[in-house]
Order: structure tokens, then C-alpha cells, then sequence
């Protein structure tokens, strides 16, 4: 009896199946052999490849890469990320979550050694590049540069032996700038090498500790523990000039065109805005919804966070809005970003809030309580955790998406209005960014 097929599988079936295409191929001519070259051809022809010839063939080829993902979304956060948590409470290294899996744990990446007996030191501010795919890990008392394409140290330097606090880096790629440790002067470094390429001096900035560029990274912005920033040219490294405030400069942040300061005080629940052409404090704005002036000023004060009743501000919704942490009463004051700036809303955070990172295009907000918070609703949304199910505290985080395992998009470790390269080009006021080009190689780890 005659049996025949009932189904057959298509050319196009069979590229879905596989993950490749299948090339429609007319049936071979075969050409005319002469009689006296038949038994070479056909001998040539039934020869089949041995075990280490195929070996050998498909490690050439390298591995299939037919089903494997070629964009990622990863949030990277440094540990340990606050001086309010215990240096050993998440642990040691950045660890990488899946922004697009609720925000469960990939991996973590390993930054320096140290033996269990001591403390490690505190990740004092956190950045990266689409255009080296290398982010910048800073601690007081060095500062590294990570390979994010293989999460391998590429190099680490202590500079002078008083660095380092909040890097930045160019939109070129070219040059990092970071604080020395509570001292009077900044570092700008070749981005690629850590090499120095000179000092900003800022003499009457004493007690260098945050950081911020313009969105075209030609300009600096560097405040102290103390009273007067220093604003200095990155290429130049001369200071253009200074903008003395009531009080300590704490956070800061800049408006998407640099004309404006928004900072938080010490001894005071608000922020001020100052102007940067004139030097004038244009703004003072206190927290009236919750009576922080009484327990501020109770004998003994009891210990504040940071040593200030407000440690962070972020710039969200297209600047419309002014976001201020409460770290005396687990608070996040949002205000109208108008001539008049007024209380809208408040929001209770789980833990204590001491900074906040704008997400990638303005619609996330983490806060270093572990709380992820949309910005239009001004709802948590999810909370942070680590492998270990802990809720992860950390006030250095990045917000970065990968395509072929390079960077092409990094938050700022700050709220300022401009956002990250895309955001900035597209309002006007930062430069086209290019990301490193080509993918990054496979690495096939366990192999030989």
C-alpha cells in the first residue's frame, strides 16, 4: 500500500521555526561530468566532515544569536549608597535590576575588594556614558571606571589620596569631572583613562561635594558643604563666578537651560532658586504642611538625616513641578513650579527619603527609600529590592538602557530639568550623543 504525506513544511515555517531565513533555492543544474572524472566527483561528494572538523566549524561561527533579546532596560545602583544605612546592609558592588521584570535582580557587578572584617567605603556619587559604556564609580577615596559591556574594572585611581565625591562626565565622552573629598578644588580626568587633565580651583568653595553640567557640559557647577558655589568653565578649568547663599548648599539642581538654581538649605525645610546670570536669590520657599520648626529646634535636637531637614530636590513633569525629600518626617513635598510656588501634594515614603533620581523621559522617580514613584500620579508604583529580598537603599542610581550590551540612553544621578543626552538635544540645549558604536562581544563565560 501507497503512503502519502499529509503535510508539508513550508520554506517560511521553517525560518520562524529556526530564527533565520530560508533561501529559495531553484533545483541545481548539474552539470555534465565526463566519464573519466565520474569516480573523483563522486567520491568527493560522499566524504563526510569527522567530529573535530564540525567542532572546529561551528567555533567559528560563535554561538547562535537567533533568540537572544539584543535590548535590555537596567536600572544600576551602587552599594553602599547612603551614609543613613549600614555600609554591609545591601552589601558591596552596583546592582543591576530589570526596569521591564518589575524590577527583579539580574545581577551584581563586583567594584573594589575588601576583607570582612572592615567597612567598606561609602559610594560617594555614580555616573556614565553612551559614548565610552563606562560608568564611573566614585567612593572617598577613589574612583573607577567599569566596562559595562563585559562588568570589568578597566581602572581605578586614588588621584592625590583626598578624592572623590559626585562625578559628572561630558556629553563627548572625553572627560569626567569629580570633587575631591570636602576639600577646595575639583578633578577633571580623561574619561577613558582616569588620567588627570588638571584642577578647578575653587578656593572659596571649601568643602567640595556636589556636582552638576550644564547639558552641554561646558559649564560647571560645583557647591561645597558651605555657603558659595563655584561656577567654572570644564574646558578652561577657570572659575567664572561664585553665588554666595544664606546657608550651606546641599542637593542642587539646574532648569534644562542652566539660568536657574534650585537647592536645598541647611536648617530649613524648602528650597531656594537663584539666578544664575545676576547671583540673586530669587526665591525662598518653606514647607508649611508639617510643623518641622519644632522638632527642629528641640533641645537636644534629635539626629537628623544628613544633618538637614531636606536632602534632595528633583526638577519632574517638564519642570512644572519641584519635588523636595522630608527627612524628618518620611516625606516628599511637591511644589508648583510657578512665580508663586505652591504645596500640591505630599507623598509618604516608606523609609527615609534622602534623594531622587529622575528615571529616563520624566516618568519615573526613584528615591533612595527603595520607592519607585510615577511621576504623573504621584503613586508608588514598586519598591526596590535586592537578591536577598532586602529593600535596597541607595542614593547612587542610573536609569540606563543597552542595546547590543552598549549604553544609548543614562539618566543624571540628579533631577535636573534638562533629563539625559536624548532629552536635552531634543529641547535644544544639549549636543547630538552618540553611543559606541557596533555590539559587544559575547562572552561566553565557564568556557575555554
Amino acid at each position: 500500500m501507497n503512503l502519502k504525506p499529509v503535510f508539508s513544511i513550508s520554506n517560511s515555517l521553517l525560518a520562524l521555526v529556526f530564527g533565520g531565513a530560508i533561501a529559495q533555492t531553484p533545483p541545481a543544474q548539474t552539470p555534465a561530468v565526463p566519464p573519466q572524472d565520474a569516480n573523483a566527483a563522486a567520491g568527493a561528494a560522499v566524504q563526510p566532515m569527522d567530529d573535530k572538523a564540525r567542532f572546529a566549524a561551528a567555533k567559528r561561527r560563535g554561538p547562535n544569536e537567533s533568540f537572544r533579546p539584543r535590548g535590555r532596560h537596567l536600572l544600576y545602583v551602587a552599594e553602599p549608597g547612603s551614609l543613613e544605612q549600614p555600609g554591609w546592609h545591601n552589601g558591596v558592588g552596583v546592582i543591576v535590576l530589570d526596569v521591564n521584570d518589575n524590577y527583579s535582580f539580574v545581577k551584581r557587578i563586583p567594584t573594589w575588594e575588601y576583607s570582612a572584617s572592615m567597612s567598606p567605603e561609602q559610594v560617594a556619587g555614580f555616573a556614565a556614558s553612551p559614548t565610552t559604556n563606562l560608568m564611573y564609580v566614585a567612593a572617598r577615596g577613589r574612583i573607577a571606571a567599569i566596562d559595562m559591556a563585559t562588568d570589568k574594572l578597566m581602572w581605578s585611581t586614588e588621584l592625590d589620596g583626598k578624592c572623590c565625591e559626585r562625578p559628572q562626565v561630558t556629553p563627548d565622552g572625553k572627560t569626567v569631572v569629580v570633587g575631591s573629598d570636602l576639600q577646595t578644588y575639583w578633578y577633571s580626568l580623561d574619561a577613558v583613562t582616569g588620567k588627570s587633565k588638571g584642577i578647578l580651583d575653587a578656593p572659596e568653595s571649601l568643602g567640595s561635594h556636589n556636582l552638576n553640567l550644564s547639558a552641554d557640559g561646558k559649564t560647571a557647577f560645583m557647591s561645597p558643604n558651605g555657603k558659595v558655589m563655584t561656577i567654572s568653565d570644564v574646558e578652561t578649568r577657570k572659575a567664572i563666578k561664585t553665588i554666595t547663599f544664606p546657608d550651606n548648599v546641599r542637593v542642587f539642581v539646574v532648569n534644562k537651560d542652566s539660568t536657574k538654581i534650585y537647592t536645598n538649605q541647611n536648617n530649613f525645610l524648602g528650597f531656594l532658586v537663584a539666578d544664575v546670570a545676576t547671583g540673586k536669590i530669587e526665591k525662598t520657599v518653606e514647607v508649611t504642611s508639617v510643623n518641622w520648626r519644632d522638632k527642629w529646634n528641640q533641645v537636644p535636637r534629635p539626629r537628623i538625616p544628613h544633618g538637614c531637614p531636606s536632602h534632595g530636590i528633583a526638577l519632574v513633569n517638564d519642570e512644572s513641578e519641584i519635588w523636595l525629600v522630608d527627612g524628618m518626617f518620611n516625606k516628599i513635598h511637591i511644589f508648583s513650579n510657578t512665580d508663586t510656588p505652591k504645596e500640591i501634594d505630599t507623598i509618604d515614603t516608606s523609609a527615609g527619603a534622602f534623594w531622587m533620581t529622575v528615571g529616563l523621559d520624566g516618568q519615573l522617580i526613584y528615591a533612595s527609600s527603595g520607592d519607585v514613584i510615577d511621576a504623573k500620579t504621584h503613586k508608588i508604583v514598586a519598591k526596590l529590592k535586592d537578591e536577598l529580598g532586602r529593600p535596597i537603599y541607595s542614593e547612587k542610581l542610573l536609569d540606563i538602557v543597552f542595546q547590543d550590551g552598549h549604553a544609548q540612553r543614562v539618566s543624571n544621578q540628579f533631577g535636573n530639568g534638562y533629563g539625559d543626552a536624548v532629552t536635552a538635544e531634543a529641547l535644544g540645549v544639549g549636543p547630538h550623543v552618540t553611543p559606541k558604536p557596533g555590539a559587544a562581544p559575547i562572552t561566553l563565560t565557564g568556557s575555554k
